[in-house]
């Protein structure tokens, strides 16, 4: 099995040095792989640690376009990975970012700017004491998964990042609703997530999965050993995920 396109590479726009590699880099190293599609899709603006600044966000769509003329062959993508503020599902994306993406990606990630600070303690502190707290644990998974079901419901996003990581959810209810949206759950190579079991669970439902390497740096472009090892211990069908080829 092959990877023929990766949806989840951030860029030297994610601020703070998240992202090592610059665009020109990152299409260059895909075109040398042979992947046919890539998608530039650093953080939203609202992760206060490594979000793109908002203003930058056409320049990089800019330097996408660009690119796209050096690596006809190529198809490069531009978008964010978004991220959830509060329990109502909203997101950091609106309409003015909306327009220069061709593509969105949403996850949940500790270091955004929440929209109050009720949000920060649920989904901060009450997450971390419910680990120590079985009661408070089942009431937390059914809360997060409320957060993300409603991001799911409110927004047109085409991938799901990393579900399971940073919050525990139930991706029974979450694949319920991949399948509703038509949102496509991503194994993700370096966070573990989707994991063996939560693919079981997620492939009981009519949902398609998409492999992706979360790449910060050029050479990790296409990297999906982790994922798809979980892929083929879950048994899942591997043509369910969109981007493998025989």
């Amino acid at each position: 099995m092959k990877l023929k396109a990766d949806y989840h590479i951030h860029s030297t726009y994610s601020k703070n040095r998240h992202g090592k590699s610059s665009i020109e880099e990152i299409a260059g190293k895909a075109y040398e792989l042979g992947l046919e599609e890539i998608a530039i899709t650093d953080h939203g603006p609202a992760h206060y640690m490594f979000g793109i600044k908002r203003n930058l966000i056409s320049e990089a769509k800019n330097i996408v376009v660009e690119t796209r003329k050096k690596y006809p062959n190529l198809k490069i993508l531009y978008g964010v990975e978004a991220n959830i503020l509060d329990y109502n599902g909203t997101t950091d994306i609106d309409s003015e970012i909306m327009k220069h993406c061709d593509i969105i990606l949403c996850g949940f990630h500790l270091a955004a700017l929440f929209s109050s600070a009720s949000d920060f303690w649920n989904f901060i502190v009450k997450n971390q004491i419910a680990k120590n707290n079985r009661k408070l644990y089942g009431e937390m998974v059914e809360k997060n998964t409320d957060a993300v079901i409603n991001a799911m419901n409110k927004y047109k996003i085409d991938i799901l990042t990393h579900p399971g990581d940073k919050i525990p959810l139930n991706i029974d209810r979450i694949a319920q609703t991949a399948e509703k949206t038509n949102t496509l759950l991503e194994i993700n190579n370096s966070h573990g997530h989707l994991n063996k079991d939560e693919l079981i669970t997620a492939s009981k439902y009519n949902v398609q999965f998409v492999i992706n390497s979360d790449s910060h740096i050029k050479d990790n472009v296409g990297r999906c050993e982790n994922a798809l090892r979980a892929a083929e211990s879950s048994g899942i069908e591997l043509n369910r995920i969109v981007n493998l080829e025989n």
